[in-house]
């Protein structure tokens, strides 16, 4: 998956054309785009309305042991708040292992696909025989989400998802959040259907991952989920676009910089995709000139001093789990108050 870099700057929108390109998407959540007040999570989670809240989330942990090590290293200085874990991928145990040892709740990067194929492939968590229609004939996960959404059953994948979230439980991770890996579920209604019932379903909050929309886009369609009682956050930013990064880190990459700047009251989420630098991450990983840069970044000074600068304060989803559960049990809650008026 590609995407160009854009920068989240402010700017006056007419909500009407707020709906997301994609028409499958737009076709599900269309009902769902409300005004353009602010949503009151910060204030669900004891913040006033103008706070600016940012959860860093490294993506892919499992899948290779240089990109778990660059995720651990910033998690364990404090430079990122999360983690997403890919059950079905060649190192989750090895991960797991680390997560139990450092107490820490994290997330589950849900996975459908390998895009990796013979370079570095896997399966599903469960075997062929009972979702015979996420394997290709290979007998790995399909390669890539048109694949997915040419071959799936929605039964088997619910099952697999289901599996991958029960396996993670059985290694004793704590779970607080649900995203997934490419994206997958944006290719079918049906799949954004049972991703968004995954909350009600397991406890669990997702990510609304509407990567493909500015900031200022993104907030009225976070907002309708919270109203029907999906503790999302309010916006989503991903900078993948291998392409345009520096194929030389002496040149730091500044899209996050324009992220920072721009970033309007709420709860944001930061997915990045770190890896440490070493001969077999260069041979095997793809984009991991990408992966190298965001390290880069993340561990560096510069995007924490910049946050600071624009107040920016972290949390984590643990907060948002417990949330959810909350509302789970609670119909009537805070996150479907009538929202503040934006000033």
């Amino acid at each position: 998956m590609t995407a160009s870099r854009y920068s989240s700057r402010l700017f006056v929108v007419d909500c009407s054309s707020m709906l997301p390109k994609l028409p499958l998407l737009g076709a599900v959540l269309a009902s769902f785009a409300l005004n353009c007040a602010a949503t009151p999570l910060t204030r669900c989670l004891g913040y006033p309305d103008d706070a600016k809240l940012a959860i860093v989330n490294a993506d892919d942990v499992g899948m290779h042991p240089d990109l778990d090590r660059a995720a651990f290293r910033l998690l364990d200085e404090g430079k990122i708040q999360d983690l997403s874990l890919m059950v079905p991928a060649p190192h989750f145990a090895a991960a797991a292992a680390e997560v139990r040892q450092r107490h820490k709740a994290v997330g589950l990067h849900l996975t459908l696909t390998d895009e990796w194929q013979e370079d570095y492939g896997w399966g599903a968590v469960l075997p062929r025989e009972q979702v015979p229609s996420l394997y290709n004939p290979e007998g790995r996960l399909w390669g890539s989400i048109e694949e997915l959404a040419a071959h799936a059953d929605i039964d088997d994948v619910r099952r697999e998802l289901l599996a991958q979230i029960q396996k993670a439980r059985d290694a004793g991770l704590t779970i607080t959040h649900l995203d997934t890996h490419m994206v997958f579920w944006r290719i079918r209604n049906d799949f954004i259907n049972l991703y968004l019932s995954l909350p009600k379903l397991t406890g669990i909050p997702v990510v609304l991952q509407l990567l493909w929309h500015p900031v200022a886009q993104q907030l009225p369609l976070s907002r309708g989920e919270q109203l029907r009682g999906n503790v999302v956050a309010d916006s989503y930013i991903m900078q993948y676009n291998p392409e345009i990064r520096p194929q030389n880190l002496e040149v730091r990459y500044d899209g996050y910089d324009f992220a920072v700047r721009d970033l309007p009251p709420g709860l944001h989420q930061f997915a990045i995709h770190p890896a440490e630098d070493t001969p077999d991450a260069r041979q095997r990983i793809g984009d991991i000139m990408l992966r190298l840069s965001d390290f880069q970044v993340w561990e560096g000074p510069d995007i924490h001093r910049l946050m600071k600068e624009k107040g920016i304060q972290t949390t984590d989803y643990q907060r948002l789990q417990a949330l959810q559960e909350a509302i789970n049990r609670q119909p009537r809650n805070c996150l479907n108050e009538t929202p503040a008026v934006s000033r």
